[in-house]
């Protein structure tokens, strides 16, 4: 190991703002090996929380794309578009099922996801705004089947 590598080492921090990748090696060596003293409590945290939220966001961005191609299925007549629509709702399901926990189906805030989608269609499809329930009509069960 070379001077820097030893001083990254032995101070977390700054490993940590120096070299993230370097960081979380050396954080799960320690974590593996049960080394305590080594392990950079207040980062660790704050990556821990930080994950949870980027996976409840990952799910909801998938949620809010297939609601709105749902729609764009059920109320937009364009024949050329269906098979596409249908391929990406396909993909949508596919991140949405890679990644949805029980703990994290809960924290789905569906309501704000189904206003979020419905928002975003109708910028590209204004005529749909009457059409388009006002509450969101299915549960998360029923938008993922």
């Amino acid at each position: 190991m070379n001077e820097t590598s030893t001083k990254i080492s032995n101070n977390p921090s700054l490993s940590y703002e120096k070299d993230f990748y370097q960081w979380t090696i050396e954080q799960s060596e320690a974590l593996r090996d049960r080394q305590i003293k080594a392990l950079d409590w207040d980062n660790l945290t704050e990556e821990i929380e930080a994950l949870g939220k980027e996976q409840l966001h990952a799910v909801e961005s998938y949620l809010k794309q297939l609601i709105a191609h749902r729609f764009k299925l059920e109320y937009v007549n364009d024949e050329y578009c269906r098979r596409g629509w249908q391929k990406e709702i396909n993909t949508f399901k596919d991140g949405i099922e890679d990644r949805l926990t029980n703990s994290l189906k809960r924290k789905i805030d569906l309501e704000k996801v189904y206003n979020r989608a419905k928002r975003d269609l109708l910028i590209d499809y204004p005529e749909l705004k009457r059409k388009l329930p006002e509450k969101c009509p299915y549960s998360l069960d029923e938008w993922l089947q």
